[in-house]
């Protein structure tokens, strides 16, 4: 028996004996190695994650796209100065900015030293220094030409309209009616718009007036025209406040049926031969004292004086209205103001007195700013929103082309006449300068 409980105790010993027992997984020790490969899977699994996110090259932010500008819907200008000759006119680069319904996208200065200049003083996107490139580059829908010489105009308005572009040129138009005819009939041909700087055309005292004078001065029966004399008196005076207040004439009167004129020069009367080209690039110009009547078709009776012996009586540039009841003066600043004879003692009286107001009586500014702009820029503004609309609503601009090139017109008629010392007949026949040696 005790054998057999001997081996009973020994096999039960191989049993239950430490490596029995372990393998049971009864010993702590054991327990824990045979946790230990687990725990060390998780954490080599960990670390390989950790490594595989360093190691990973991080991926590129794509970067967001500039977004795409909407084409500008409006009129998209571009504008040709020279600096040093003719500038840009009278303040035409300053004039599209923060206008509505249009954008300054390009300039040329022809003076290539002050084209960066221009550019800042304009606001312009882009410069360049030959015109004919930025209207090829820009393809722009109205084209400027601001310089105030003329030598140029055809060539300018030419490239400008054969790119489809509408026109607005400084004051003269051209210099001369062949260049305006050859011009309008393209841009009639195309349908395109040509405006002129003839500011008074848009004043809205002067259109008020326009509306009103009947009742204000009754039937109109006269016009006298007035130069701005001084410096400027006889031939340049002519072609520069002559342009704007024959603008207005043809406003209120009608068309010029005929012409007569007298042109001193040195108190002698002035020959074709004794023109000689104006100092501001406008062309051949005459005398220093001239005198002239137009016949016009309404009836009404039209005079031009520059000639300083009248300067003190007369005062500045500007229009007298004699009508059948009253009289009203026309001072053409710009802008312009206008007077009203509102009291008169009676024509028949040796101590006659006159008393005379600004019209129309305003309880604000005679003159109020425009776009916060106000004086010349303000003039300019007005006639440029014109030209906007006028292609907007395809119409004529009030300023046109036509009526600039009519108003030039009748400058070379008071030439034609004292030159040939006859009637120059309106339309001329002459389209050339009547004082060019090819017109001679």
């Amino acid at each position: 028996m005790a054998e057999e409980g001997t081996e009973d105790f020994a096999k039960r010993h191989v049993i239950y004996g430490s490596a029995g027992m372990a393998a049971a997984g009864m010993i702590p020790s054991a327990r824990k190695k045979s946790a230990a490969p687990k725990e060390d899977e998780e954490e080599a699994e960990e670390s390989e994650e950790i490594e595989a996110v360093v190691e990973a090259p991080a991926e590129e932010e794509t970067p967001p796209e500039p977004p795409v500008e909407a084409p500008y819907q409006g009129v998209k200008a571009a504008v040709i100065g020279h600096t040093g000759s003719g500038d840009f006119g009278r303040g035409l680069d300053r004039a599209f900015q923060r206008i509505s319904g249009a954008r300054l996208i390009a300039l040329t200065d022809i003076n290539a030293e002050k084209a960066e200049d221009s550019q800042i003083k304009s606001g312009a996107k882009s410069v360049y220094h030959a015109y004919q490139r930025m209207i090829g580059d820009e393809s722009p829908d109205l084209v400027v030409v601001a310089s105030s010489w003329t030598g140029e105009r055809l060539p300018m308005g030419l490239e400008a309209l054969n790119s489809d572009a509408h026109l607005f040129f400084e004051v003269p138009f051209t210099r001369t009616l062949k260049e305006a005819d050859e011009l309008l009939a393209l841009a009639n041909q195309k349908g395109l718009k040509i405006a002129v700087n003839n500011q008074l055309r848009c004043d809205p005292n002067l259109v008020q007036f326009h509306e009103q004078f009947p009742e204000l001065i009754g039937e109109l029966l006269e016009m006298r025209v007035y130069g701005a004399m001084g410096d400027s008196v006889g031939g340049e005076d002519l072609l520069t406040s002559g342009l704007h207040l024959f603008d207005v004439v043809r406003w209120f009167a009608g068309e010029m049926n005929y012409c007569t004129a007298s042109v001193l020069l040195e108190g002698e009367i002035a020959l074709a031969e004794d023109a000689e080209e104006s100092e501001n690039g406008l062309g051949p110009i005459l005398g220093d004292a001239i005198h002239a009547q137009f016949s016009t078709s309404s009836g009404v009776k039209v005079s031009f004086v520059s000639d300083n012996r009248f300067q003190p009586l007369s005062g500045a540039a500007g229009i007298e209205f004699i009508g059948s009841k009253a009289k009203a003066r026309l001072f053409a600043d710009f802008p312009a103001t206008l007077s009203l004879l509102v009291e008169d003692s009676g024509a028949d009286k040796p101590d006659r007195t006159e008393v005379w107001k600004q019209w129309p009586e305003t309880e604000g500014d005679y003159h109020p700013t425009i776009d916060k702009l106000n004086g010349l820029d303000a003039c300019n503004r007005l006639v440029l929103s014109d030209i906007i609309a006028s292609i907007d609503e395809d119409r004529a601009p009030l300023c046109s082309g036509e009526n600039a090139m009519k108003a030039l017109e009748m400058v070379h008629g008071v030439w034609q006449a004292a030159t040939t010392m006859k009637r120059a007949y309106f339309p001329l026949a002459n389209r050339l300068h009547p004082l060019s040696e090819d017109s001679q």
